[in-house]
């Protein structure tokens, strides 16, 4: 690791690996979140439709729409639209179970708010703006917050020291000079 007396680098390495672990999981959480529930508020949508001509127009609706497909039975009509909404309302329950199971929206605002806040103590910590005990409790208790996202590891097992994250982990290193100390 580095070589400072007070381990400004080793924090600031670790608030980067911490935040880019943040970022990774919100980069694949917030794509699911979204098509559960473009999936649930459409299948809704469409179970209303279905429902919707037979419940206003009752059997001069069944009736028509069975002459406009050249059905001679307008039960098959009845029954095509139970089944779609059926269908589409299981879709829709489990879509939305599925969303409010995985805590979706409340994981990625604590995500965010963490990945912020980490942002920054890592601007204060890099400019000298705060004691290094206080920024390691500020850390710690940030971390805390997130314990549904875990860190990322790099080759060798070590969690850190990390400039851009590239897919396969970080791409090349960035590490700025440590701060003055606080008088």
């Amino acid at each position: 690791m580095h070589q400072h007396s007070d381990g400004r680098y080793e924090l600031l390495d670790l608030i980067r690996a911490r935040r880019a672990s943040i970022q990774a999981f919100v980069r694949n959480l917030e794509p699911r979140g979204k098509w559960l529930s473009i999936v649930s508020i459409v299948s809704s949508a469409v179970v209303s439709a279905l429902t919707a001509g037979p419940a206003f127009g009752g059997t001069k609706f069944t009736e028509m729409a069975a002459a406009m497909t050249h059905t001679a039975d307008d039960s098959v009509i009845w029954r095509g639209l139970c089944f779609g909404a059926v269908a589409l309302s299981i879709l829709a329950a489990i879509s939305t179970n599925m969303l409010r199971s995985s805590e979706a929206a409340t994981r990625l605002a604590k995500a965010e708010a963490c990945n912020a806040a980490l942002e920054g103590l890592e601007t204060m910590l890099h400019f000298g703006q705060i004691p290094m005990a206080d920024a390691v409790t500020q850390y710690q208790q940030h971390v805390a917050e997130i314990p549904f996202i875990p860190e990322l590891m790099y080759p060798g097992g070590q969690v850190g020291s990390v400039g851009r994250v590239g897919p396969a982990g970080p791409v090349g290193h960035q590490h700025y000079p440590p701060p003055p100390p606080r008088r």
